[in-house]
């Protein structure tokens, strides 16, 4: 009766354990991707086709182009007089659909009309206020010129970013592979000595969670690394689903500019620091126009006329006129003011003098915001590059004594020597670290190109971002 219980005991436990694994992967390994095809990438290869055929580089290639024509607009148009080319021709009948009668205002067959050359109106002098327009809008047009430069430079950044990540999470997954690895054996050894009574189903339970943890851990990691590589296609242009072989790994160096010598650069250079500086002088700029358009100034002008060439049946003739009947060059003053007593503007205009003061007033404080917003973040991420010096070098003590002593207690519990409290202890420790190693390498190249950035370089003094990059082989 005795022996026939323990039976039947032992038949439900062993039906219960099996039952419950049902819909658990038991296989560690991971084969779905066994038929993908994978594209061979190097770093260079991801900039070079990424330069050449992202869409948001070739429209700011583009946009660079119509900057620069602009720019020679601008130009031409304050210090050239405005010469154009001018045709008119009067309505002239090459062909009759049906004749009629009546004849009197019947279309020439001859046109009549002029060719020009026009000169225009030219300013000679306007108290300063065209020349500033012209500084403003010159200032404006460069400077979006040269936005277009550093995007381009911060796309090229980017790329190297999203290369280095996917090469820190291909090797997250492989940590986490492993993790998987280890605790489905140690699983799997429960679940057979469960049911031999040589473990609690306490213990059971609890290595069949730490599997399932591990489980969930690593597709988690493994789609966010499917993710990396989405991305990668997408900066690059190529087909959506692409995956690719790499076959390097990123050097870890210690930053080697100074915090004071990247303030001091960034001075120069920072798209941030620039923004606010051209925004102030386009400012200031526009409270003189302002100051100057409420005075009674005159403008003095000279209209340099036209050449005009005309044409008619009676013959040709060719004839210079400044205006109506006049021939002339002359110049002309003009005074154009204009002061509000109510409504907009207030008495004489003191509230647009007063806005536009304001306004001037408004970008310096932005000018000084981004300088210290630019300074703030360049000493916030050399505060993080000591500390991840300091905790890598930690780890790198750290690691291999903790995988020493998971393998220790591994060995134990398999030998039924140490308690499973020891092993998962160890295991978590050991794995965790790995991670957090390899994190804090890639968040600390990761962080120096960030740096390049906010500088406004291509790369840092002293290294070459594109050195980071060395083949599996060579990797430490």
């Amino acid at each position: 009766m005795i022996r026939k219980k323990e039976l039947l005991t032992f038949l439900f436990l062993s039906f219960s354990v099996f039952s419950q694994d049902l819909y658990v992967q038991e296989i560690s390994d991971d084969y779905s991707d066994i038929n993908q095809i994978l594209k061979p990438l190097s770093l260079n290869i991801a900039i070079e086709q990424g330069m050449r055929k992202n869409f948001s580089e070739n429209i700011r290639q583009n946009k660079k182009e119509i900057y620069k024509n602009q720019i020679q607009d601008n130009k031409e148009s304050f210090y050239y007089p405005n010469l154009n080319l001018t045709l008119n021709a009067s309505n002239q009948r090459i062909g009759t659909l049906k004749e009629s009668g009546a004849t009197t205002s019947r279309t020439s067959n001859v046109p009549t009309g002029s060719f020009g050359l026009e000169f225009g109106e030219y300013s000679i002098f306007n108290w300063g206020k065209d020349y500033l327009s012209y500084l403003n809008t010159k200032e404006f047009l460069e400077r979006n010129k040269e936005k277009t430069s550093e995007e381009s430079r911060e796309f090229r950044q980017s790329i190297i970013i999203a290369y280095t990540n996917l090469i820190y999470l291909e090797q997250t997954v492989r940590i986490k592979k492993e993790q998987l690895r280890t605790s489905s054996f140690i699983y799997r050894l429960n679940r057979e000595r469960v049911i031999q009574k040589k473990v609690s189903k306490h213990e059971y339970y609890q290595a069949r969670s730490e599997y399932l943890r591990a489980q969930q851990e690593y597709f988690e990691t493994k789609l966010t690394y499917e993710n990396a590589h989405e991305e990668m296609a997408k900066l690059i242009d190529d087909e959506p689903g692409t995956k690719y072989q790499i076959s390097q790994k990123f050097r870890h160096e210690k930053i080697k500019i100074t915090l004071r010598g990247a303030l001091d650069l960034s001075k120069k250079h920072s798209p941030f620091i620039k923004d606010g500086i051209a925004s102030e002088n386009i400012k200031k700029r526009e409270y003189e126009i302002a100051l100057k358009d409420n005075m009674p100034l005159p403008k003095i002008t000279l209209d340099l006329g036209t050449y005009k060439h005309h044409f008619s049946p009676e013959g040709t003739r060719t004839l210079y006129q400044v205006d109506e009947e006049n021939s002339n060059l002359e110049l002309v003053a003009t005074v154009n003011a204009s002061w509000s007593i109510f409504g907009d503007g207030g008495l004489f205009n003191r509230r647009k003098l007063a806005n536009a003061r304001l306004a001037k007033e408004n970008s310096t404080w932005n000018a000084r915001s981004a300088k210290r917003s630019v300074e703030a973040y360049i000493t916030k991420l050399f505060q993080e590059f000591s500390n991840a010096h300091d905790k890598i070098k930690i780890l790198e003590a750290r690691v291999p004594s903790l995988k020493k002593t998971m393998d220790l207690a591994n060995n134990k519990y398999i030998e039924s020597k140490g308690r499973y409290t020891d092993f998962h202890i160890a295991l978590v420790e050991y794995f965790d670290a790995q991670l957090d190693y390899e994190k804090l390498k890639w968040e600390y190249t990761r962080n120096k190109i960030l740096l390049a950035q906010i500088i406004g370089l291509e790369d840092l003094p002293g290294e070459s971002f594109d050195n980071i990059i060395i083949k599996n082989e060579e990797a430490k």
